[in-house]
């Protein structure tokens, strides 16, 4: 009983032991597990802190090379149909970078472009690019088809529909007054088809290409046009900087030979190189070969006399020539093969060769496995005629062609199609960079790039007197308040002009448009021709009837103020016409009857103020009162100033010293006020 009793004890006591092993085990292993994780999420922990530091460095260095200024923004991309490599940014970016005064300092504005890495690791594509307006959505960035090339190069441009985001970063380009670019045509370069050869004139082309260009940047990809044909060239080496602004700088262009032709010289100096190691390597064995030779020959001794034991060897070469010598017959067929060896004309060296026995219904070859026997035993006659066989002459032969059709599967340069004759694929980046490709084409044979393109920006003949008043008539007409009309009519009368004679008789939104583009009159244009303005249609205007079925249309007329209200009646009928202005009723009859005929409704709106003029001028030019002598002084006639004043110019005393000093010229008059 004792003995079960201790024998239990005994069994508790070590499972009770195997368990606290067990469990320090465990404890040991966790604790080991635990080390190893903190240690793993230390290591983490720096890498992101390094990351960290690094990205804080390099954006203190970016804003010590940026002169204090820092813009980064990942921007959503859209396609711009521009021929330069100008960006469109939201307003948002003109807004931070007034705020960091790059504005005010007057310098250039240019930023580097990326394509965010993917998860595999791999470089974005990067460029540099200029800004050309602040126009863009929120998020959205316009980039040029030249751009999204340098962006996606060989994946086409139709790839950036994938991004969700590209980076754009401000960086202030380094200038110089002298740089020079190497370029590489791609592909075959200048030919068509890979046969015919383009003639350019690549300085025209180029200089065309690059008009308006703000940047450069090693690796970008330069399309250029002729004939209808894009060619592309790479930016291979810049100089004084791998990247540069475009801006007074003597920039000269050294074009350096095709991908496809680089391909076939370096496939010839490789196989240059090739063969003059080949030389130098045979060189050295046949040196090898001449000193083992004389080595042999010295090691064989002389030949023996002629005697009736011994056994005449001839061996016929390949090329030709035979070997003669006599051997005695208890001779090792070793000393056979080391005479071949020694004799010079046999070009042959240890284990690369074989002596041939052969006859008619008989062929040995006899080489280093029967370098032991003797020649009796090798049953060789008192003359033996032998052919020496080299190994290596077949293989030598068979190898070189194999390695003539390697190098030329391998060594062959791609031929690539012109970039033209690329499907480009149906999206919109491909559409936008057709557009870009036409009007660059329309440029380069010297044809205007839009309908818009010979305008000149900037500077247009200031209007003044009669036509600065048409102006100012024509936008009352259409309902815009009369303050707003004068200062509309100083600022864009020519440019207001101008669109009327391209047939954009929507002045309202034109004026708006020219505001928002600070009068850029192609932008304008080039707007109104696509639909654009439809944010201004909220803007009061005269009710139009549809063309179909033109209903009669009240003409609108300014509601009268006070001062228009409670206007003295002057005491001649050039006084009375001048008091009520023009005659509202029949500027809307003559308006209703333009319309019923067919105008338009904005040309029906002058023309009917026209009309009305004339006529209220030949009334007053035939009424016999007119000729009385009580003519009221121009600077005191009521008239004038109730019109001036329901022009929304109130200061009556400065209307006043105005009427004196033209002598009562209205069209002078609203001229000075309008300035």
């Amino acid at each position: 009983m004792d003995f079960d009793l201790a024998k239990k004890h005994s069994k508790e006591y070590e499972q009770r032991r195997k368990d606290a092993k067990r469990k320090l085990d465990q404890q040991k292993r966790d604790d080991e597990q635990r080390s190893i994780m903190e240690k793993d999420q230390r290591a983490r922990d720096e890498v992101r802190q390094r990351a960290e530091d690094e990205a804080r460095r390099k954006a203190a260095q970016e804003v010590l090379l940026n002169d204090g200024v820092r813009y980064v923004a990942r921007l959503r991309p859209y396609p711009s149909t521009r021929t330069d490599d100008k960006l469109e940014l939201p307003p948002s970016a003109l807004e931070d970078l007034e705020q960091q005064g790059a504005i005010e300092r007057g310098t250039l504005l240019t930023f580097a472009v990326s394509v965010p890495s993917s998860s595999s690791g791999s470089s974005p594509a990067r460029t540099h690019a200029g800004v050309a307006e602040f126009t863009a959505e929120e998020g959205t960035v316009g980039v040029p088809p030249r751009v999204a090339l340098c962006l996606t190069k060989g994946s086409g441009l139709d790839s950036l529909a994938a991004v969700d985001q590209v980076e754009v970063r401000y960086f202030r380009l380094p200038r110089s007054s002298k740089s020079r670019v190497k370029l590489q045509p791609r592909g075959e370069g200048f030919h068509v088809s890979g046969m015919k050869t383009a003639h350019i004139d690549l300085q025209h082309v180029l200089q065309e290409t690059l008009r308006g260009h703000t940047a450069l940047t090693e690796g970008d990809w330069l399309p250029i046009r002729h004939d209808g044909y894009t060619y592309e060239l790479m930016v291979r080496e810049l100089e004084p900087e791998p990247y540069l602004a475009l801006l007074d700088t003597d920039l000269t262009v050294e074009v350096l030979p095709s991908e496809k032709t680089e391909a076939e010289l370096r496939a010839e100096e490789e196989k240059t190189a090739r063969e003059e190691a080949a030389a130098q390597e045979a060189e050295e064995r046949e040196r090898l070969r001449l000193n083992r030779a004389r080595a042999k020959a010295l090691l064989l001794g002389p030949e023996p006399e002629a005697a009736a034991d011994l056994v005449q060897i001839m061996v016929r070469l390949p090329s030709g020539g035979r070997l003669s010598r006599r051997f005695k017959r208890d001779t090792a067929f070793e000393k056979v093969l080391d005479w071949v060896e020694s004799e010079p004309d046999s070009r042959v060296t240890s284990e690369e060769f074989r002596l041939v026995q052969k006859w008619p219904g008989h062929c040995r070859e006899l080489g280093p496995a029967e370098a032991g026997q003797e020649l009796g035993k090798l049953n060789f006659a008192r003359q033996e005629a032998l052919f020496l066989q080299h190994l290596k002459s077949a293989a030598t032969e068979m190898g070189g062609a194999e390695d003539m059709e390697g190098v030329t599967e391998e060594q062959a340069p791609e031929r690539t199609a012109p970039p033209s004759l690329i499907p480009a694929g149906g999206g919109e980046w491909a559409a936008a960079e057709e557009r870009a490709h036409e009007a660059l084409d329309r440029r380069l044979d010297g044809r205007p790039d839009t309908p818009t393109a010979t305008l000149k920006e900037g500077k247009f003949e200031e209007l003044k007197g009669a036509e600065l008043v048409s102006v100012f008539d024509r936008l009352r007409a259409l309902g815009m308040p009369p303050p707003e009309a004068a200062a509309t009519a100083k600022k864009y009368a020519a440019q207001l002009k101008e669109l009327g004679e391209m047939g954009f008789e929507d002045w309202i939104t034109a004026a708006r448009l020219l505001d928002k583009y600070n009068g850029r009159l192609s932008r304008v244009a080039n707007l109104l021709s696509e639909g654009g303005g439809a944010e201004f249609d909220d803007f009061p205007m005269a009710p139009v009837a549809p063309a179909a079925a033109p209903a009669p249309v009240a003409f609108p007329a300014p509601v009268p103020e006070p001062a228009q209200q409670q206007r003295p009646q002057a005491s001649t009928v050039a006084g009375a016409s001048a008091a009520a202005g023009i005659d509202k009723e029949r500027v809307a009859a003559k308006f209703r009857e333009l319309l019923a005929v067919g105008v338009q409704p904005n040309d029906a709106a002058g023309q009917a103020i026209q009309h009305v003029r004339h006529e209220m001028a030949a009334e007053a030019a035939s009424d016999p009162s007119s000729d009385r002598d009580e003519v009221m002084p121009p600077a005191e006639d009521p008239g004038k100033l109730a019109e001036l004043a329901s022009m929304g110019f109130g200061d009556e005393d400065r209307n006043r010293v105005l009427l004196r000093k033209y002598g009562g010229r209205m069209e002078r008059v609203i001229e000075a006020l309008c300035s």
